[in-house]
């Protein structure tokens, strides 16, 4: 093959590489998780990056941004639309949620029902602290002293919306309301956080206890450091609404 035949072959592969849209060849920006549990916890920071404001799920169809100015427009629309079709929530204790999935339409949570749910916490700054049921940590099988990923295995039971007991009580105010299936971001202040039910749910994992130990270092202050009052980001689903 000469060596003019062999550059037109490869301008053409080029134009077509051009043509096939991101994601289809391995170029996807969206965050991707593997099986390894630290793996996840990345993906997991990545995605808690993002705030209140903008979902992570699939976007409505735009067109194409074609240079930064354009990505940036439709970028900005996109963010306008959702604030519209889905805004951010704000209690009066100070707790913010956005709705990440609908529920099954019915019954929904009230103070005193007693519900399932699972749960993932990180900092306001995305790092990953621990979590119930989202797949992030492992779970005993039973099974030759066997485990594996807990998603769909774990859970968190609250015999009592308003006990303050199992969960803190900005979780509990963002839970009244909730349906079956349904996913809501949060973010809760440290006055209605996780010290109004005693530190509970508490983490299973030796990184899950660091987490909080440094947290709660973060809250009273260390060293030079004075105490600051960081709030922390949880998703939290309601699997079953028992009454």
């Amino acid at each position: 093959m000469s060596r003019s035949h062999r550059f037109l072959l490869l301008l053409v592969r080029g134009i077509l590489l051009l043509l096939v849209p991101a994601g289809t060849h391995g170029l996807s920006c969206e965050p991707r998780f593997t099986t390894t549990n630290k793996n996840h916890r990345i993906g997991s920071i990545i995605d808690r990056r993002s705030t209140l404001l903008v979902l992570t799920t699939a976007a409505p169809a735009f067109a194409k941004c074609t240079d930064i100015d354009s990505c940036r427009e439709i970028g900005d629309e996109r963010i306008a639309k959702d604030l519209v079709e889905n805004p951010v929530v704000r209690l009066d204790s100070g707790v913010r949620y956005k709705v990440l999935q609908p529920g099954v339409a019915g019954q929904v949570v009230k103070t005193g029902s007693s519900i399932d749910m699972i749960f993932t916490i990180s900092r306001a700054g995305g790092q990953y602290m621990y979590s119930q049921g989202f797949g992030y940590e492992t779970t005993d099988t039973g099974i030759g002293g066997g485990s594996q990923k807990d998603l769909g295995l774990d859970f968190l039971r609250v015999d009592s919306v308003g006990s303050h007991s199992a969960v803190p009580v900005g979780i509990e105010q963002a839970l009244v309301g909730m349906q079956k299936g349904e996913r809501r971001r949060l973010e809760i202040p440290p006055e209605v956080g996780l010290e109004t039910s005693n530190w509970n749910p508490a983490p299973k994992t030796k990184l899950g206890k660091q987490s909080i130990m440094v947290y709660q270092r973060i809250l009273n202050g260390f060293g030079s450091q004075p105490p600051f009052p960081a709030p922390l980001i949880w998703e939290v689903e309601v699997t079953r609404i028992r009454t």
